[in-house]
């Protein structure tokens, strides 16, 4: 077992950081005396600038001190120091980092996305300009969104004003030249190289967002030496307070979990040679599972006046596997805030394409944004499939009978089109729009009507589907299963009418479209961090009651994963949300050190972040 008591220091990487000090200050020397020549100095510059992002790296996950309070403040140093090397400033560096950590792959939050490119041109010179990306980042208009990469702003200005006098002075000493070669050329060499390597090469094809899959482990001899043991970059993801040196032996500890999650694992020492093969990440779509993906939208394709459809790329050729009538979250920023919706397929499985509808809705957060912004090569994250609105298959039931609304017709499209191809039943569609121009999918609902004349009967009114007019149109069938989506009102109206004609709950299928709200409850309590004061609800976390009433306080991912809303507890008792996270080491929490995503108030409390 890996320990995570008070006493595990860091010592190996506090060891690497005073080498590579004693390192730079002789190849300082060695070139000053002119005995190697500027390529090699800058060649073993770069190496050692490579190595030093090991330590700032770990720096910014707290793996040095390993929690003991009483270097906390020498590991800060050791973080700025060595971030020093690649000329950037630590604390934004570390927020940056967290943030990717928080997000992995996804399309719109994870700051390392920016690597990801379409062909080896656009990702060299993406690696190549990612630090230029990690200051706007840092001081761009977006960071002023983010409460910790603000805090920090100031900051990074400090930082850049320091270079610059730095520069000044060893230009008036005349060491610029020296300063060229060992430092400033062998840190711009490093950049792209840290890029390619810690960022586009473990997480690639930059697809999958489950955390089993979202980095791979290369088990290749000396690989891991090179590396700095970041082959193993998927143990990092999964612990990462655990110090980079103990990567190893902590994938040994699980290595049967990660063959049972089929983690993307490779190499000489696991019998996999296929290096780098992206289908290795994709297990989970493979096998039909429910997955959490980026998907780049393939095409966009306009339904009426308000509705879209919106058609995602296959990822690797490899045909989505779903049941008609199911649903996918789609997750996107709305103003600087991240939104799931839950959007029917509107495609028939048989085709193995990812197709949703999408219609404006009145005041609508994600539904109006996917209308308006969202096109061609877009990436979004997409999770799913979900959903229990599907056809029954039964041998007694020889007739079904679809009623759909508005854009309820998106799941029921999907089921028509797959049970006519299949050559299962007859079909009888019921469908109400406002009017002719709004009638999603009307060219090919009147292909269906054609091309199975014998076994498809279609119905388009532009009148409301209300209790009376149902009444109208629907008659108890024998041997007959009844289909429902669309607005509330008009599902409501729907199982009134078929109650009324005889027709029993098991022979009716509800599709709801509505959206759980969750309301907090029960006693509140006053919260107070950083000098801005709160009430939560004993049944909310603090991050949702600061969110509630519009406080801003640090935090990225809000699953207890990344440890950006790590704040100490000075007065008053939480209750832990739940305790199964790997940010916060045992003696951490016992130093009072808390999350706010993960923890809710049992009385009023004081924090400090």
């Amino acid at each position: 077992m890996i320990s995570n008591s008070k006493t595990s220091i860091a010592y190996p990487t506090i060891f690497l950081f005073l080498v590579l000090l004693i390192s730079y200050g002789v190849l300082y020397y060695l070139f000053d005396s002119r005995v190697i020549n500027e390529l090699i100095t800058i060649l073993i510059g770069a190496f050692l600038a490579y190595s030093m992002f090991t330590v700032v790296h770990e720096s910014s996950h707290g793996n040095i001190s390993r929690g003991n309070s009483r270097i906390n403040k020498i590991e800060n140093w050791i973080g700025w120091i060595s971030a020093s090397f690649l000329f950037f400033p630590f604390s934004a560096f570390k927020i940056i980092h967290l943030q990717h950590h928080a997000h992995t792959n996804d399309s719109e939050e994870d700051p390392d996305g920016y690597v990801r490119g379409k062909n080896w041109l656009s990702v060299f010179l993406r690696c190549l300009t990612l630090i230029g990306h990690y200051y706007k980042a840092s001081l761009g208009s977006e960071s002023k969104q983010n409460e910790a990469m603000r805090n920090t702003r100031n900051q990074t200005l400090i930082f850049i004003i320091t270079i610059i006098i730095a520069l000044i002075v060893v230009i008036k000493l005349n060491l610029h030249y020296n300063f060229l070669i060992v430092l400033l050329l062998p840190a711009l060499v490093a950049a792209p190289i840290l890029g390619f390597t810690f960022d586009w090469l473990p997480h690639y094809p930059h697809h999958n967002m489950d955390k089993y899959h979202n980095t791979r482990i290369v088990t290749m001899p000396g690989l891991e030496f090179l590396s700095f043991f970041q082959s193993y970059h998927l143990i990092h993801h999964l612990y990462p307070r655990v110090p980079f040196y103990l990567y190893k032996k902590k994938y040994q500890l699980i290595e049967q979990e990660l063959k049972q999650k089929q983690s993307p694992v490779e190499g000489f020492g696991n019998g996999e040679l296929n290096i780098l093969k992206s289908t290795n990440t994709y297990a989970d779509i493979l096998e039909g599972k429910t997955w959490k993906y980026s998907l780049e939208v393939d095409q966009v394709r306009k339904l009426t006046h308000d509705a879209v459809e919106v058609q995602f790329k296959n990822v690797g050729d490899i045909p989505f596997q779903f049941e008609a009538g199911q649903y996918v979250v789609i997750s996107m920023l709305v103003n600087g805030e991240k939104v799931s919706r839950c959007y029917s397929i509107c495609s028939n499985p048989n085709s193995g394409v990812l197709k949703i509808g999408v219609k404006r809705v009145v005041g609508g957060k994600l539904s109006n944004q996917i209308v308006d912004y969202v096109s061609k090569g877009k990436y979004v994250n997409v999770s799913g499939p979900f959903g229990a609105f599907r056809f029954k298959e039964e041998k007694d039931i020889n007739n079904h009978i679809f009623i759909a609304g508005g854009s309820g017709i998106t799941p029921i499209i999907s089921i028509i089109q797959k049970v006519l191809e299949d050559d299962v039943s007859n079909v009888s569609l019921l469908y109400g729009c406002k009017s002719e121009k709004d009638v999603m999918f009307h060219k090919e609902l009147l292909d269906l009507e054609k091309q199975y004349s014998h076994q498809f009967s279609l119905t388009i009114t532009y009148d409301l589907l209300t209790k009376e007019y149902q009444e109208k149109l629907l008659k108890n069938t024998n041997q007959t299963n009844y289909y429902i989506c669309g607005p509330t009102p008009m599902m409501e109206a729907s199982k009134e009418v078929l109650t009324i004609i005889g027709v029993t709950s098991n022979n009716i299928i509800i599709e709801e479209f509505a959206y759980e709200t969750i309301i907090p409850s029960g006693n509140m309590y006053q919260v107070e961090i950083n000098h801005k004061h709160f009430s939560v609800y004993e049944s909310e976390t603090i991050l949702e009651g600061a969110k509630r009433n519009n406080i801003s306080i640090p935090y990225a991912c809000s699953m207890g994963q990344c440890g950006t809303c790590k704040s100490e507890l000075k007065e008053g008792k939480v209750h832990w949300k739940t305790e199964e996270q790997s940010v916060l080491l045992t003696n951490e929490k016992k130093e009072g050190f808390i999350l706010t995503c993960m923890c809710k108030p049992k009385s009023d409390i004081k924090l400090k972040s």
